[in-house]
């Protein structure tokens, strides 16, 4: 498979390299976040992009203007609406990967928090903590976003209209069912995201720590190779994973529920 890398010399732009060759990839284009893509798509089956927004809207553009039909991987972070309403165009007519975690154990704990806050609903206080290395541009991070917007669907709620990002000076009572965020930008954390679901008497809490960003270079070189055998269109994580955990976690909670109350068998 040949696949080239937007981003190509940043350090996830090496990290993706270095997973793609370990697959037997071929790269076949190399461009930083600075050069021009006019040969980007040239001779590839996929392009991964580990770049910025700038350089992210410059790829989406030409692939547009230009018609290429080259499904696209896209990890880079602090996109706003305007670039994913570029990828719908896109992928009007190419299948266009996009997720801003690559990490398949966070695809797990956004399953798990999309369940427990169906289950808890607003009876719970909610809030998202995002720590990230002192050169990270954005915040919240795309990760914390996302799992904000999951907690929301799950609700029932307008993510907009119950995220809190702002709190400074005297502030008002919470409001029940806000979604509290917090960040913090400093050493070298790869990424690290906690979400609390704090109650009057029990509280819960869920923490993901990535200490390489090796695991969204891999990710991203496996949803490449699955984005290439899709009909067009726009996937997450959730539409790449579906297939593996769906049956999975079906099977799961059929084996806990008829089996979770048999304690002679735990004795024996």
């Amino acid at each position: 498979m040949k696949i080239s890398v937007l981003g190509s010399t940043g350090a996830m732009g090496g990290f993706v390299i270095k997973a793609a060759l370990q697959e037997g990839f071929i790269i076949q284009n190399r461009v930083s976040s600075k050069d021009s893509i006019d040969n980007l798509f040239k001779d590839s089956d996929a392009v991964i992009d580990f770049s910025c927004p700038i350089a992210t809207e410059s790829m989406l553009r030409f692939a547009i203007e230009n018609k290429t039909d080259i499904p696209l991987v896209i990890g880079t972070t602090g996109l706003s609406r305007m670039h994913v309403d570029l990828m719908k165009e896109y992928a009007l007519s190419v299948p266009v990967f996009y997720a801003p975690n690559m990490s398949f154990l966070i695809a797990i704990v956004n399953m798990a928090v999309y369940a427990i806050s169906k289950l808890l609903g607003d009876d719970f206080d909610t809030e998202i903590l995002d720590i990230h290395h002192r050169l990270k541009k954005d915040a919240p991070s795309g990760t914390a976003i996302m799992l904000g917007k999951t907690i929301a669907r799950a609700r029932g709620k307008n993510f907009s209209q119950v995220a809190d990002f702002v709190r400074y000076g005297i502030i008002e009572q919470r409001k029940r069912g806000e979604i509290g965020f917090a960040v913090q930008r400093c050493g070298n954390v790869i990424g690290t995201h906690e979400i609390s679901f704090m109650g009057e008497f029990e509280n819960l809490k869920i923490r993901h720590e990535a200490h390489s960003k090796e695991i969204f270079a891999k990710g991203a070189v496996q949803a490449s190779k699955w984005i290439i055998k899709q009909p067009k269109g726009l996937y997450t994580m959730n539409d790449f994973t579906k297939d593996l955990m769906d049956p999975m976690v079906k099977s799961l909670y059929k084996e806990f529920f008829t089996s979770g109350c048999d304690f002679d068998r735990e004795n024996q």
